[in-house]
């Protein structure tokens, strides 16, 4: 009796446990100096200042989904996570990358996806025009 509990046990144990898979996916854009004025003398203030934003969304074991919410939209909150600019100042070489991370169980050539979560940075270098 042991031995049929102990299989049935190991059995059910194999069958409820599953692999993890997580896939992550990169995207960017980058726009260079060409809103700045070209014709003005202008020096970098700061090189490579960043402002991030994430959110993760979750589906619950009851297929109810949560997510951490981004009240002015992700790039909005990144931007808004940048240094405040000064008088005479402005972003160049803005970059803008979104992180997409996917986390779920492998189900047969499928993934049953539990958790997404994305994030965006936004870079950009700051100059200086001369008065």
């Amino acid at each position: 009796m042991k031995k049929i509990i102990t299989i049935l046990s190991l059995s059910l144990a194999i069958t409820l446990s599953s692999c993890s898979v997580m896939t992550q996916t990169y995207e960017f854009a980058h726009h260079g100096t060409d809103s700045i004025k070209a014709n003005s003398n202008f020096k970098y203030v700061a090189k490579n200042v960043l402002g991030k934003a994430k959110t993760t969304l979750k589906m619950s074991a009851w297929k109810k989904l949560k997510q951490e919410m981004a009240t002015n939209g992700l790039l909005s909150e990144a931007k808004g996570n940048l240094p405040a600019l000064k008088d005479n100042q402005a972003y160049a070489n803005l970059s803008i990358d979104q992180l997409t991370t996917t986390k779920g169980k492998a189900a047969g050539q499928a993934v049953n996806v539990t958790e997404i979560t994305i994030e965006i940075v936004v870079s950009a270098d700051i100059i200086e025009y001369d008065k």
